[in-house]
């Protein structure tokens, strides 16, 4: 099962998720990323930081519209920190609220947190843990099966409150009734759905932030309802659970802590410090509360951070929680409270040494200068990172630093080889690029090249122009007498680095051999022409000669027959 889904086409080659996921539980794969379920605690962090938002929750939301639809008898399970994560100016309008959408029944998480912080009192009394950890949070359970599987057994062997909840309301209300659990966390809906250790207690989970979609699309206004009261009983301390210390208190509310020291860590990062601690034997006769979120639930995944008040939702909550102990009818078996854990960690196979040197080679890093470390690809050393491309959980094209060098080598090698003149120049005409070719024509260096400015070497009329209308000027000759040369220059602005890019082609020996050309033309026509005026002389002179030769013949003949037609008549 999938609680965070990807979407590919949203990926941006970014690798925030990877670099802010604790247990890098993040695979790259053909330069997408996926949820690598092995490792997966299923936090939420990276749907939180993704700045694409190609993580997504999977929804019950339509499920549970489904079973309203179809009449089925639906009880709300609302987790305490509703007071101080729902945009309410009084908190129990929210009860009137869920009965408006459907729901047959509104009771507290809390209700069922009771239940727990009894059996937490009772580890105690009992004394035999040598550490207790205590968590409401199923991300703590997971990341101690996955990733600290030799810390299980300081878990206390406890449902959690929500499992708790479920159970108590299908007890009392009928195994029918159907359980939709509402809070800030996306675990939950793992715990829920897809352990089989708590398989069954609740039937749909829904984050606060769907819950308050789904009332704007209802359009019903919160805070315009009435206020109603939840059908339990007011759990007082316990619905401190969302906050940090909040099993503490309640815990310490019920019984004397006696041996054992109390401690509450909130965050990964926090949380696996704590671990490592009490893996290597540092801590003894501990009572540990664990949070996953910084800050608790109230700093959960399915929460609007953009209100920014995870400090004022935690007084809130405060302000509200009456702080004595109360003690609910359980209608639980001591069987249907506890709960095991199963080790899951998954060990990758491990390169020999030989490998991640090779590795490191592949990726541009042949000796240790060249491992910057710079942690951009989200692993924090190029060796970690060359143990996940072994492992197949990242790939080479994922070093920035490699990537940027061989784009910039390229380009160098573009900018060092093309036969024409390149440059580019800022507002201010200050020349900002200047390759080789440029280097030659204008008898300077890159360097010096890159403290002046374009009008110290040419005149800068048509950049001038395209600066200022934005429109190319293509293939367009002119003649640059200092230089000598005839040149074809191209200019472009560049709107995104708001700057003009001019590739200039020197055509001087083109148009030399073109104006060669163009007089051996000229010539040959001349020559031509020379010929057709002798030949039309000749004709000229020929044709005189033959009218000349004609008159004198026709003069003859003329006579002639005068003569004889003369002898006839006599």
């Amino acid at each position: 099962m999938n609680v965070i889904n990807f979407r590919d086409a949203n990926c941006a080659h970014c690798y925030k998720c990877l670099r802010n996921c604790d247990v890098k539980a993040i695979r790259i794969k053909n330069g997408q990323a996926q949820i690598v379920q092995d490792m997966c605690i299923y936090c939420g962090h990276c749907m939180e930081i993704c700045p694409q938002k190609a993580k997504t929750f999977d929804s019950d939301l339509e499920y549970v519209k489904h079973m309203l639809k179809h009449r089925e008898k639906l009880v709300v399970s609302l987790d305490p920190s509703y007071s101080g994560l729902l945009n309410l100016n009084q908190p129990k309008k929210i009860v009137d609220a869920l009965y408006k959408l459907g729901f047959a029944d509104v009771r507290e998480t809390a209700e069922g947190a009771a239940l727990i912080t009894e059996e937490y009192a009772r580890l105690i009394e009992e004394g035999k843990m040598e550490n207790i950890i205590t968590t409401s949070c199923p991300a703590i359970i997971y990341l101690v099966e996955k990733h600290y599987p030799m810390l299980i057994p300081y878990l206390a062997p406890v449902i959690s409150p929500m499992i708790a909840h479920g159970r108590m309301i299908k007890a009392k209300m009928g195994k029918h009734t159907k359980v939709v659990f509402i809070g800030p966390c996306v675990a939950k809906k793992m715990e829920a759905e897809a352990d089989r250790s708590t398989l069954g207690a609740v039937d749909a989970v829904i984050e606060f932030n769907e819950l308050e979609q789904w009332l704007a699309e209802e359009d019903i206004d919160v805070n315009r309802c009435e206020e109603r009261e939840f059908s339990n009983p007011d759990p007082q301390v316990n619905q401190l659970y969302p906050v940090p210390t909040g099993i503490m208190r309640a815990v310490s509310a019920y019984c004397n802590t006696g041996k054992y020291k109390m401690m509450t860590v909130s965050s990964v990062k926090s949380s696996r410090e704590l671990l490592h601690s009490m893996k290597r034997g540092y801590l003894k006769n501990c009572f540990v509360e664990l949070n996953l979120c910084s800050g608790g639930c109230v700093n959960g995944p399915g929460v609007n951070k953009r209100r920014g008040f995870r400090f004022k939702a935690a007084m809130n909550i405060e302000d509200n929680v009456c702080m004595g102990a109360v003690h609910m009818d359980n209608p639980l078996s001591p069987k249907q409270m506890s709960r095991s854990y199963t080790p899951q960690q998954v060990l990758d196979k491990m390169p020999s040494e030989a490998e991640i040197k090779e590795i490191l080679k592949t990726i541009g890093k042949s000796n240790s200068d060249t491992e910057f470390n710079c942690g951009a690809c989200g692993y924090m050393s190029c060796r970690e990172k060359a143990i996940a491309i072994y492992q197949g959980k990242a790939e080479a094209a994922m070093c920035l630093i490699r990537s940027y060098e061989n784009a910039r080598s390229q380009a160098n090698v573009v900018m060092e080889n093309i036969p024409s003149i390149v440059m580019i120049v800022d507002k201010d005409f200050r020349i900002r690029e200047f390759n080789k070719k440029a280097e030659q024509v204008f008898g300077t260096t890159r360097s010096e090249a890159l403290k002046s400015y374009l009008f110290d070497y040419i005149d800068t009329t048509e950049f001038e122009e395209v600066y200022l209308t934005h429109e190319p000027k293509i293939h367009m000759k002119k003649k640059w007498d200092y230089y000598q040369m005839t040149v074809l220059e191209t200019i472009v602005y560049v709107e995104n680095a708001d700057r003009v890019l001019a590739v200039i082609e020197d055509v001087t020996s083109e148009e030399s051999r073109a104006e060669k050309l163009m007089l051996k033309k000229l010539n040959s026509i001349k020559m031509a022409q020379d010929v057709i005026d002798k030949q039309m002389k000749t004709a000229q002179e020929i044709a005189g000669l033959l009218g000349e030769t004609t008159a004198e013949t026709k003069a003859t003949l003329n006579e002639l027959r005068d003569y004889m037609l003369q002898e006839e008549d006599a």
